[in-house]
């Protein structure tokens, strides 16, 4: 039977994830800048801010994890959330498309480099694998287990 916190650890981890996620990247924006975040006259993004998107996607999962972890019943809380950062993931990696095509001649704002920056493919398919791992080890520092 599925225990009602256990769905509760996952969608919370869940939203906790979204939402570390956006701030963290807010964060490194900040200190990267676009000319930090892109290679020059492009959308590709920099090797430094592939870096950072990889720290940054290991912090927030290792949250969400915690936060899962606390309120859920037993490790199958983890288990579902761990499912959904997978299928998240996945069905985002396979939709994965360039949004912008050109160069990029001037500074831009964030929102505009969240809907133009181009990732390499091989991210796209990292970001779940760092979901899992980071999950649970974030859900490792909880406790009484």
């Amino acid at each position: 039977m599925v225990h009602v916190r256990n769905v509760g650890g996952a969608v919370l981890g869940s939203v906790v994830m979204a939402g570390a996620v956006f701030l963290l990247f807010a964060v490194q924006w900040m200190v990267f800048g676009s000319d930090g975040a892109f290679q020059p006259q492009s959308w590709e993004v920099s090797g430094m801010w592939l870096l950072g998107s990889i720290v940054v996607s290991l912090l927030a999962a290792a949250l969400g994890g915690l936060v899962c972890a606390w309120v859920a019943a037993d490790d199958r809380g983890l288990l579902m959330l761990m499912a959904l950062v997978v299928v998240m993931g996945v069905a985002i990696a396979l939709g994965d498309v360039p949004a912008t095509e050109g160069a990029r001649l001037q500074e831009v704002g964030m929102t505009e480099a969240m809907n133009s920056a181009q990732q390499p493919k091989w991210m796209a398919w990292l970001n779940p694998v760092l979901g899992v791992a980071g999950a649970f080890a974030g859900s490792r520092l909880v406790r009484n287990r």
